[in-house]
């Protein structure tokens, strides 16, 4: 028999692309949704879906697929959604955490998933975390202004990252569940280089073809763009506290895990492109 595989999050940019590939492997899959009438619209009548908060959501399920959103109550939620899935009879979790965690001295984001990892492990479940870095879909949060204005306003532009497709932390997610020997393992995945964010703004430039002004400003400035566009004071303070700390070094684990090598940061935003353009 198929091993069922439930999927959290999938609408998101991490999610969609894993339903596309465990459609495209034929792995028997539910989606959980909070709202499922939005997700069949976005995802097809053909994905089985069903409402996250119904008690047989993970009836029948040898695998999942956790992604939570950061918040101080994210490793309690995470924690529940373990303890509910191993009492389903759920074999193996494969977690979304981060590549903050490690980082010294720590950071509130890396203290959040540190504690979603802590609290998903008590339950015993067969567990795989896997850690992304800065992801290069972050560069949307420039997009309205270099639309309007061919500029981005950012703090601590020259910091470096190894911004990560969200396709190919799908990619790594979904090898771990649909092959064996991934429990119990944690992968901090990156992008194929290292690149500031001024440089990334290069990138951009570079594929709709027309120059972008990078204009530095301070990380209270940019903490208040962030709360005038609707942005949490919590999550804007924790993203502040984020700029200007660096990836560590660069990691093989996508091409170690996948077969296949990252994609570069050109290749996400030429597929982006009309958000920018």
């Amino acid at each position: 028999m198929p091993r069922m595989i439930v999927v959290t999050g999938a609408t998101g940019n991490i999610g969609l692309p894993l339903v596309h590939m465990l459609r495209s492997g034929g792995h028997a899959m539910r989606v959980l949704a909070r709202d499922p009438a939005r997700a069949t619209k976005l995802l097809g009548p053909e994905v089985p879906i069903a409402d996250a908060a119904s008690p047989d959501a993970l009836a029948g399920a040898a695998k999942a697929f956790y992604l939570g959103h950061p918040s101080p109550t994210f490793g309690a939620e995470a924690g529940a959604f373990a303890a509910r899935a191993k009492a389903a009879g759920v074999q193996h979790v494969v977690a979304i955490s981060s590549g903050t965690i490690p980082m010294q001295p720590p950071t509130t984001i890396g203290r959040w998933h540190a504690e979603l990892e802590d609290q998903m492990r008590a339950t015993g479940i067969a567990l795989t975390f896997v850690r992304p870095g800065n992801f290069a879909s972050n560069s949307l949060r420039w997009a309205g202004m270099i639309r309007a204005k061919s500029t981005v306003f950012m703090a601590k532009p020259d910091a470096p990252s190894a911004p990560i497709d969200p396709h190919d932390i799908a990619a790594v997610a979904c090898a771990a569940l649909v092959h064996d020997g991934h429990a119990g393992k944690t992968y901090t995945v990156q992008g194929p280089q290292q690149m500031t964010a001024r440089q990334q703004v290069g990138v951009i430039a570079e594929v709709i073809g027309k120059p972008i002004n990078v204009v530095e400003v301070t990380p209270d400035q940019a903490r208040g763009g962030m709360i005038g566009g609707g942005m949490p004071a919590q999550m804007a303070d924790a993203i502040v506290e984020l700029l200007g700390r660096s990836d560590p070094e660069l990691t093989t684990t996508v091409r170690d895990v996948t077969g296949v090598a990252p994609r570069a940061f050109a290749t996400w935003v030429t597929e982006h492109r009309s958000a920018f353009a």
